[in-house]
């Protein structure tokens, strides 16, 4: 009698199983779902190519507007009323940040490690880099590292030996920890993303990762060597431009600046201990670049133009700044309310230009005279103030 109602359990429980390893499957090769409220869910990060903008978002979500063509004759609604393209993409983790190359080329980056392309101005997107590739190399670079400190170690005098044996015991700790995330899945986010031109580009997240590639995204190599970050501190934002300057804001209150197009870097610690997600620059009449790094809590930070020491500017929010734009002489600031923070041309004094609060915002970009805000419920729009 027993039998039947055991055959019967296990064909249950083996049903369960099957229908629940069916119905998994990995975001990283789930595409992003068609959605009629895409445009009203959370955006995480926005940029502009002229009149084009990009959003990204939740759940695989990329938005696309040309604000200069005006309405679509399909799209979907955002809360201003206003039609977006819903792109085609092929992951459905959350994205975070977003860069146009030129016209027609684009990168975005988000959770699991995921690296996007787009050729078209961000109408469709091919994965190109994802977070099971990231930890191989994030893998195999601990593992050589605590192989070669063992070597010098075992090579070493027993008094040498004394000296080398808490950097042996951190590089092996580094070893096991890259293991165990690996072990984990590819569950470390890239942050922010910047390319110098259409081949060469970095990308930056969480634990000190950092990837260059020189062809395009096909191929990517972890440099995180080249930075003092024995703590693996996250890093949250990445700026470039065409001098070789490069910028990258973290956790600790660090800057680590290169100015040879990530060759070389210096770490800078500006006296503050907590998250910078973003740094601007501005340079002045000798084309010297002054620094302003900003995030948790409405702090900003300036490096002058030579200088070695960095000093906090008086803040009117003690909302964290989430982006930051260079107009003219002078930087625009928003805080995550939506309020409009500037400096003056001097680059010294912060200035609230507009106090008007909003739902969360967590990113901005400029299309003429119009601000682009990313946040909660998708899109929405500011006129520039004077």
């Amino acid at each position: 009698m027993r039998k039947p109602l055991l055959r019967a359990t296990l064909v249950a429980l083996s049903l369960c199983a099957s229908q629940f390893s069916y119905a998994f499957k990995d975001p990283l090769d789930l595409p992003a779902i068609q959605a009629p409220k895409a445009a009203k869910a959370l955006s995480l990060n926005v940029t502009s190519q002229g009149s084009n903008v990009l959003m990204v978002g939740e759940r695989g979500i990329i938005l696309k507007r040309d604000f200069a063509a005006g309405d679509v004759a399909q799209g979907v609604k955002d809360n201003e009323g206003k039609l977006w393209i819903q792109a085609k993409v092929p992951v459905s983790v959350n994205l975070t940040g977003v860069q146009f190359v030129n016209d027609s080329l684009a990168f975005v980056v988000g959770h699991d490690g995921v690296v996007l392309k787009s050729t078209d101005a961000g109408a469709s997107w091919t994965k190109v880099f994802d977070g099971n590739k990231a930890n191989e190399q994030v893998v195999a670079a601990a593992k050589k590292k605590m192989d070669d400190m063992q070597s010098r170690f075992d090579a070493a005098s027993p008094a040498e030996q004394d000296k080398m044996s808490e950097a042996l015991e951190a590089a092996t700790f580094a070893f096991e920890d890259a293991e165990a995330g690996a072990r984990f899945g590819p569950a470390r986010p890239m942050l922010d993303v910047w390319f110098k031109d259409e081949n060469t580009g970095w990308v930056v997240g969480s634990y000190g990762q950092i990837f260059e590639t020189k062809d395009s995204g096909a191929t990517w190599t972890l440099i995180a060597n080249r930075l003092d970050n024995p703590d693996f501190r996250h890093y949250n934002g990445l700026y470039g431009d065409e001098t070789g300057l490069m910028l990258i804001s973290g956790e600790a209150g660090r800057v680590y600046i290169s100015n040879d197009f990530g060759a070389t870097w210096t770490r800078s610690d500006t006296g503050y201990n907590g998250h910078f997600y973003g740094t601007a620059v501005l340079r002045n009449d000798e084309r010297q670049p002054i620094v302003f790094a900003y995030g948790f809590g409405g702090n900003v930070y300036r490096l002058g133009a030579g200088a070695s020491a960095w000093w906090q500017l008086q803040s009117p929010s003690k909302e964290s700044f989430v982006q930051g734009l260079t107009l003219g002489k002078t930087v625009l600031f928003v805080d995550q309310k939506g309020r409009l923070v500037r400096t003056d041309e001097s680059g010294t004094t912060l200035k609230m230009v507009s106090a008007t609060e909003g739902k969360p915002v967590t990113g901005m970009a400029l299309v003429n005279n119009t601000l682009v805000l990313s946040g909660q419920n998708g899109p929405r729009t500011l006129a520039l103030p004077r």
